[in-house]
């Protein structure tokens, strides 16, 4: 009994040692994998950059680079050039302060006149107005103008007719034009700015631009001047100290104020406020003299077609420089170096006297300037003036 448990006993135990072995070998460590191909680093792409937002357009007027609204009609609206008087007995001319652009050249009797073009700041009234010369034949349509005048000789209507300048005169503008009475005529003509719309929309006129014709505004690198390009006064004999005219630069303001006859010119809407300008452009131009008409003095031909020197002030200096059109759009301004001379926002008079290199300028420093240049640079008396002047408008009433 003993012995067959003993032997019982040795067999669960035997079977036992086997189970464990069993089971310990089933638990054993797994022979090591091999090593695995590594992983390839990630790409990473760069997101697109955001595109950079488009800057917001600028729109200026363009007669005087002010910038404005993209909805002011004024950006499109067609200015109005207007012949207006500056003899003695014109002055002062009413509503000559508003000008964005005015051209002053000689007529006959060495008297100056003037084309002034009103599109930002259109006044109700202008005055006085008087009759065309050959140079608006050319200025007009640089600058898409309706053209506005009395009148005109007989050889400048042959030229006006063979363009194709909007124009009105005394004979077509209806109530547009009128007399005044504080005025003797021929010197009381007058325009009435509204009813000029008006009429030239009855004359089939566009009041629109068929595209801006402008000028153009901006900096300048000023870095190569010196005091000798410096201007604080500049001195245009244009015939004798009647119409013989003076720029003074103002600090202040910034811009040139103008005097003739040794005394400041003002409008007559505001007889305290001198005439001011931004920019004062010489500008070189041929005077031809033109056929005689009877009664009517010697004139002469301008055209502003083509090129030219130019001397640019603005800002206190001038630069001297180069003017060009091909008759289409105002004139384009260069240095001598062909670089771009921008004008300042604002209101630009073209002076242009038969010669600009008589034209003289005080720089403000003693030595540099000649004290003598001014006195040297007009020799007509005031009388010949004052007969030439008087002898020549006496003479066109009408034309």
């Amino acid at each position: 009994m003993t012995r067959k448990l003993t032997l019982k006993t040795l067999l669960a135990f035997v079977f036992a040692v086997c189970l464990s072995l069993s089971i310990l070998s089933g638990c054993s460590a797994p022979a090591p994998a091999q090593d695995a191909e590594p992983l390839p680093e990630p790409v990473v792409v760069a997101p697109e950059p955001e595109p950079a937002p488009e800057p917001e357009p600028v729109y200026y007027l363009p007669l005087t680079g002010a910038v404005v609204d993209k909805n002011d009609p004024r950006i499109n609206t067609r200015p109005l050039s207007v012949k207006i008087e500056n003899t003695p007995e014109a002055r002062p001319a009413l509503g000559i302060t508003h000008a964005d652009v005015v051209y002053e050249t000689l007529t006959e009797g060495g008297i100056t006149r003037f084309n002034a073009m009103f599109q930002s700041d259109v006044p109700a009234s202008l005055g006085s107005v008087r009759s065309a010369r050959n140079s608006d034949i050319t200025i007009v349509p640089e600058y898409d103008a309706i053209f506005v005048f009395s009148g005109t000789n007989s050889l400048v209507w042959a030229d006006l007719g063979k363009t194709w300048i909007n124009y009105m005169e005394e004979g077509t503008a209806g109530k547009a034009l009128y007399r005044v009475s504080q005025k003797a005529s021929p010197h009381n003509l007058y325009l009435n700015t509204e009813l000029a719309f008006e009429k030239a929309v009855d004359r089939g006129y566009p009041l629109d631009y068929s595209w801006p014709k402008g000028l153009a505004f901006g900096e300048n690198d000023t870095s190569a001047l010196t005091d000798k390009d410096d201007a604080i006064e500049i001195f245009i004999p244009f015939s004798g100290s009647l119409f013989d005219v003076t720029w003074t630069y103002d600090p202040a303001s910034g811009t040139y104020l103008r005097s003739i006859k040794g005394a400041a010119q003002v409008d007559e809407d505001d007889k305290t406020t001198q005439i001011a300008a931004d920019n004062i452009v010489m500008l070189s131009v041929p005077y031809i003299p033109a056929p005689d008409v009877p009664g009517k003095g010697q004139t002469y031909n301008l055209n502003f077609t083509g090129s030219g020197d130019a001397i640019v002030f603005r800002d206190g200096v001038r630069m001297d420089g180069v003017w060009s059109t091909d008759g289409t759009h105002p004139p384009v301004l260069t240095d001598l170096s062909g670089a771009p001379i921008n004008l300042k926002p604002g209101k630009t008079w073209f002076e242009v006297p038969k010669d600009i290199t008589a034209t003289v300028v005080t720089t403000g420093h003693p030595e540099i300037d000649n004290p003598d240049a001014v006195a040297e640079a007009s020799t007509e008396t005031d009388q010949s003036a004052v007969d030439a002047a008087n002898a020549a408008d006496t003479n066109d009433t009408s034309d």
